[in-house]
């Protein structure tokens, strides 16, 4: 994998900690290949290793059952209002863990994208 700025990952930290507040419970934003974190807030090293090989079942399942392929997220609703927010940036995946204090909207037209312009900016 090439050089990543940290910087701008810690930022995507940061931004994303104070839009969703008391909301999001966790965040990691690891490399695909090796699974080590590389930013995060309550980093949950097992919740990367796991979300990396269902990246890799679900992305492997898509084209071979001739659907179209993922492309930038998924979203899984958990027991006890938990929703979980998988990111696909290429080399790096980013993964949030949340309660039912976001509101979805703002994940998904304001976090997400800032995530994903921020993310490819460090990986430029």
């Amino acid at each position: 994998m090439t050089s990543v700025n940290l910087e701008l990952l810690n930022k995507v930290v940061t931004d994303s900690k104070n839009t969703l507040r008391e909301g999001m419970l966790a965040m990691d934003i690891w490399e695909r290949a090796t699974g080590l974190s590389l930013a995060g807030h309550n980093s949950q090293p097992v919740a990367v290793a796991l979300f990396t090989q269902v990246m890799e079942f679900l992305e492997n399942t898509l084209e071979q059952s001739g659907f179209p392929a993922l492309d930038r997220y998924f979203l899984m609703h958990m027991k006890d209002g938990h929703l979980v927010a998988i990111v696909n940036h290429g080399d790096l995946l980013q993964g949030y863990l949340l309660n039912d204090k976001i509101n979805l909207g703002i994940l998904l037209s304001v976090v997400i994208p800032g995530a994903i312009k921020d993310i490819a900016a460090a990986q430029a």
